[in-house]
Order: structure tokens, then sequence, then C-alpha cells
């Protein structure tokens, strides 16, 4: 079992992957930037945008063309622009199953993906640290201090997925 987010967490998963089905990564949901902090300002969804980077590393066996569209951001298109073609299919697939949790097992089924990844929460949050006694809220805001927090926390307060729990 490994825990982190996008790069991280899809690296060493990549490095394990030799173990397929019994690799279990738990991934950070709290990312604010770019295409996943506006999906789930605008849909009130978990931040997408890790589990998309894990489920596109761990694919790299997979049909090249499944990689390319996965990650495609599409550029000079309104409301589009910036946009990660893989964040809005795990949205959609998102709003069309039950649980988000749900959504990854298709999206690892559809690219061929052994090892299980696994949503640390279905829970929308954001990534909070106090340094310096002020609260800090977001994770990029955060990743920009020059200083290392005194604490970090989760706001609001969420529960991790069961899976999670029980993989731990």
């Amino acid at each position: 079992m490994a825990t982190g987010g996008g790069h991280g967490l899809g690296g060493v998963m990549v490095s394990l992957g030799f173990h397929e089905e019994r690799l279990t990564g738990i991934v950070a949901t709290t990312d604010d930037g770019g295409s996943t902090g506006r999906l789930r300002d605008a849909s009130g969804c978990i931040a997408w945008g890790d589990l998309r980077n894990c489920l596109n590393q761990m694919c790299a066996e997979g049909p090249a063309l499944s990689r390319i569209l996965f990650e495609y951001r599409f550029k000079r298109c309104g409301e589009l622009d910036g946009h990660v073609l893989g964040n809005l299919i795990l949205l959609a697939m998102d709003q069309m199953c039950v649980r988000p949790m749900d959504a990854v097992n298709l999206i690892r089924q559809m690219l061929d993906v052994s090892a299980e990844l696994i949503p640390m929460s279905e829970e929308p949050a954001r990534l909070g640290a106090v340094s310096n006694e002020k609260e800090i809220v977001g994770e990029c805001t955060i990743d920009g201090l020059s200083d290392t927090p005194q604490k970090l926390l989760l706001l609001p307060e969420i529960k991790a997925t069961s899976e999670a729990i029980e993989s731990a």
C-alpha cells in the first residue's frame, strides 16, 4: 500500500507495478489548482487531478491513444480552456455513479489498470495549514509558503473512504 498525491504516488506505484492486483494506492483529493480546482469549485466534487495523474501513469502499458486522450488539455476553448479531458471524464463518471470510488473503478477498467486506486475521501475538502499562527487554506497556497507549517488539517473534517481504512 502507498499513500500520496498524483506525481509522486503515481511514480511509486509504477515502480511497484510488478505487484499488480496486490498493489493499492490511497490518493489525496485536496488539490485545488488548475482544472481540478475549477471543477471542484463549480460542481462540489472531490479533486480529481491526483487520481487522474496516477491512473495515467499506471496505464503506461495500455493503449497510447487512451493515455493521450486522458491527459489532453483544452486550449483556446472558452470555459473549457485549461481543463484536462481526464478530469472531465472522471467528473462525468462520478455524476453517473453512486460514489466516486465507482467512477475510479470504471476508469481503471477502461484504462486496464490492475492496481487498486482509492480516493482518500469521497467528500470534497481543502488542505489547510497553520503557519505563524495564521490559518492558510488551499494546497497551492500552502505549497508556496516559505516557512514550514506548524500544522496541517483538512477543511472541513471529512471521513476517509471505507476502502482506504480497510487497506491501511
